[in-house]
């Protein structure tokens, strides 16, 4: 029974790590995560979404739609797809931008590295 929550806890961070959020829902997402990836995305640039984004570790994930989703795009200045913003208590960290063909060139190690460092940075 123990392992059978086990999974069941595994399958509710896996689908976390993959939701939409909306400019009603964000503010308040944020005020109740530590730290939070979002990528801003279209579904005309889908074939170059991030595909490591479900795989990080310590943060929750989430994906913002750019049409969508205009005022979130504006107060981000997101001028590029994909973008990875990094934000911990409700602060912009760090930024990870597609490049000209709209490609994210960020590795997945690159982001974890630096959600790692706010994680232990909190028990300095």
């Amino acid at each position: 029974m123990k392992f059978l929550k086990y999974i069941l806890v595994l399958l509710a961070i896996q689908l976390q790590a993959q939701s939409f959020i909306n400019e009603k829902e964000f503010d308040n997402y944020i005020k109740k995560n530590d730290v939070f990836v979002i990528e801003f995305w279209a579904e005309w640039n889908k074939q170059n979404q991030c595909n490591f984004l479900k795989d990080l570790k310590q943060c929750i994930t989430n994906r913002v739609c750019i049409v969508e989703n205009k005022k979130l795009t504006e107060r981000f200045k997101v001028d590029v797809l994909p973008t990875l913003i990094l934000i911990h208590k409700g602060q912009e960290v760090s930024r990870f931008n597609g490049n000209l063909l709209f490609q994210l060139t960020t590795k997945k190690n690159e982001v974890q590295t630096k959600i790692d460092s706010i994680i232990i940075s909190k028990f300095n």
